[in-house]
């Protein structure tokens, strides 16, 4: 046909965009991959969507000398089962996740890969401004984007109740007020962080007037056992690139570095008697859920609340009794009456009022949207 490539004979069959062409091409690829079978047959029965197909193959990859396709193929079921009940994006994160635990001897090669894409290029514009243009790891990208997150909080729907016993300072209402957009209001953070560094040696800042009471930290998740060990992968908070063990260790003796060490799925509960979950527990909680887990929402751990999962008693501030929700889904479910329940199989469900007006819509389940607990 004289297309310049199989997308654009794609685009000229169907009319599709540029994008869906790509996603058509890679699932249309992947069809002869006998690991990929659960894929291909639940796209056949409209079970996933191509978008789905194509992230699952994307992540998983093909087998290599430290993945067998045996292993492949079972994950490609179990992806299959989650790509039907979330987004594209939370599947192509889940499927990259897999791909890592499987061949963990090679996640220090990505990591180095991933660090060796970074850039950062500027150049002027026709009206005097500079442009940016650039690509982070993940381990730079926590670095850069943990403070101007913390900066904008609760601009972009951060915690309400940053610090123990009181409510979220004026600071925060002067941010709310603010004329500027979120992404001026972010360059002029960058601005201030370097200007800072610039005249902070030998000096101790005090950055709340910068970052409010929440000060920006980067966190990083790893299993106890892979510490013991030194085989595993680890995670840092907000971010969905993997990590090496030998980075995690890196964090853990470095000044200032709060680790957040798990054992199996489980967070260590430090048992507070407070109102308020205490920062320790509010770190946990953060770990243990990484994010908003109600339907598809995305909201990062950094812009999350702990609710109560059973009112307040007076004694049961505690871990097991927390759960971290966005600013909007915590108001709804405070306003529309909507109860969290734990099943006998430790599953968490958002369930509605029995005074629910109108049709009673059905509970939606929880997902933590940790690597490790996925």
């Amino acid at each position: 046909m004289g297309a310049a490539s199989p997308e654009k004979v794609i685009q000229s069959l169907t009319g599709v965009s540029f994008s869906e062409a790509r996603a058509l091409t890679k699932v249309g690829a992947a069809a002869s991959s006998p690991w990929l079978a659960p894929m291909q047959t639940a796209l056949a029965a409209g079970e996933i969507t191509v978008a789905a197909a194509a992230a699952i193959s994307s992540g998983l990859g093909a087998p290599s000398e430290s993945v067998a396709a045996d292993d492949l193929l079972d994950a490609a079921a179990v992806l299959v089962e989650f790509a039907a009940q979330t987004t594209p994006e939370h599947t192509a994160t889940a499927a990259r996740h897999m791909r890592d635990r499987l061949d963990v001897q090679h996640v220090a090669d990505l990591e180095a890969h991933r660090r060796d894409q970074r850039e950062l290029t500027w150049f002027r514009r026709r009206n005097g401004n500079i442009g940016f243009r650039g690509e982070a790891d993940p381990e730079s990208a926590a670095h850069i984007f943990g403070p101007i997150e913390s900066s904008l909080s609760p601009r972009r729907g951060g915690p309400r109740f940053v610090v123990e016993g009181g409510p979220a300072t004026s600071r925060d209402g002067d941010l709310l007020a603010d004329p500027r957009t979120n992404g001026q209001l972010a360059l002029d953070t960058l601005v201030d962080i370097c200007r800072l560094a610039a005249r902070a040696a030998g000096t101790e800042i005090d950055s709340e007037q910068l970052f409010g009471q929440r000060s920006p930290a980067v966190r990083v998740h790893v299993q106890a056992e892979s510490l013991r060990t030194g085989s595993g992968v680890a995670y840092i908070e907000g971010q969905s690139g993997s990590l090496s063990i030998a980075t995690a260790e890196r964090y853990i003796c470095d000044t200032g570095v709060l680790p957040v060490v798990f054992s199996g799925s489980t967070a260590i509960d430090v048992g507070k008697t407070n109102r308020l979950h205490s920062v320790k527990q509010r770190i946990a909680i953060a770990a243990q859920w990484n994010g908003c887990p109600v339907g598809d929402c995305d909201k990062p751990a950094s812009m999350t609340e702990v609710h109560h999962i059973e009112a307040w008693n007076g004694r049961n501030t505690t871990l097991a009794n927390g759960i971290s929700l966005c600013r909007f889904h915590h108001l709804e479910l405070h306003a529309n009456g909507w109860k969290i329940h734990i099943d006998g199989g430790g599953n968490y469900w958002l369930k509605p009022s029995p005074q629910h007006p109108g049709p009673v819509p059905n509970p939606i389940p929880l997902r933590s949207r940790s690597p490790f607990r996925q």
